[in-house]
């Protein structure tokens, strides 16, 4: 009998049929039995930021809102009541707060008109 190269026995060996597993049974390392690995998260210093964070606000400034128009007499007659409740009431004030609250009360109802439906 004629002795083969080792070239030839390769080839013999890739041409051999390969053995075939039993069909119905699982190998042990199966996907459905295998368990999900546990993830490891990282905790996170403060202080600093990540690489990967992008800002969540822009950088161009908005647009100011609308200022409202409030007249002067608005403002005196407005003035005029907070004075009164706070004589009134014995608080400590000038006229020059009485002023400063009507204006920011007026300013804020005048923000808030818009919102509210009639």
């Amino acid at each position: 009998m004629p002795t083969k190269s080792p070239k030839s026995q390769s080839s013999a060996a890739a041409k051999a049929p390969k053995a075939s597993k039993p069909k119905g049974k699982k190998s042990a390392k199966s996907p459905a039995k295998e368990k999900p690995k546990a993830t490891v998260r990282k905790k996170r210093t403060p202080g600093k930021a990540s690489a990967k964070l992008t800002p969540s606000f822009t950088l161009e400034p908005k647009a100011p809102a609308a200022e409202p128009v409030i007249s002067h007499d608005d403002i005196a007659l407005r003035a005029y009541f907070i004075g009164e409740r706070r004589q009134k009431m014995g608080w400590a004030g000038d006229s020059a707060t009485d002023w400063a609250d009507a204006v920011s009360q007026l300013r804020a109802e005048a923000l808030e008109k818009p919102l509210k439906k009639r």
